[in-house]
């Protein structure tokens, strides 16, 4: 009766030795080695794709129903990565209708510390949880004569104050959000 196993030698090649069996496996192993060190590596210093923020500040403040904030000057060792204003009903990120007077600036500090001053005078709920990324509050802090609300997002990668700023003349109430990350926590 036959089966699988029949107790039969395989022919050996009686040449075939340690050298031949190191050989083969640096065949199979140095194409594995490249494609892990290929998949694994760590560019030393992402690309930041940096913006001109000044001509946007300016064209913002031009264009919003309310006073734009932004700084006068900033470290030269920052940069800028995000500069952008949309009036209610533009195009906004994502190819979305803006739900009102926009700006968003950001930089990126020496130490890769994110900052960011976000306004609008859109519906308030709906503007923070887009730009906190669903933060929940996580206390209050009064800086000058505003009360913050501090922000959390669920995985602890946003944080962020948030107040809204009362009307003035000729511009409504709009919400203010400075956004960092998780590095400044002396807030």
């Amino acid at each position: 009766m036959g089966g699988i196993c029949n107790n039969q030698q395989v022919p050996r090649n009686p040449r075939a030795g340690v050298k031949d069996m190191l050989l083969s496996l640096a065949i199979i192993l140095v194409p594995v080695m490249l494609i892990v060190w290929f998949f694994t590596r760590t560019p030393d210093e992402p690309n930041i794709q940096q913006v001109d923020w000044k001509p946007v500040v300016a064209s913002a403040r031009s264009r919003a129903g309310y006073p734009v904030l932004a700084p006068k000057e900033v470290p030269e060792v920052w940069r800028p990565t995000k500069a952008r204003y949309a009036n209610k009903g533009d195009r906004w990120v994502g190819n979305t209708i803006s739900a009102g007077d926009r700006w968003e600036l950001g930089f990126l500090t020496s130490k890769n510390v994110y900052l960011a001053v976000d306004q609008s005078d859109e519906p308030g709920r709906a503007f923070v949880a887009s730009v906190t990324r669903s933060a929940t509050e996580d206390g209050k802090v009064s800086v000058g004569r505003y009360i913050w609300t501090k922000m959390v997002s669920p995985d602890d990668r946003t944080h962020a104050l948030v107040t809204k700023m009362a009307p003035r003349r000729r511009w409504s109430l709009r919400t203010l959000i400075i956004e960092f990350s998780p590095t400044l926590r002396g807030c």
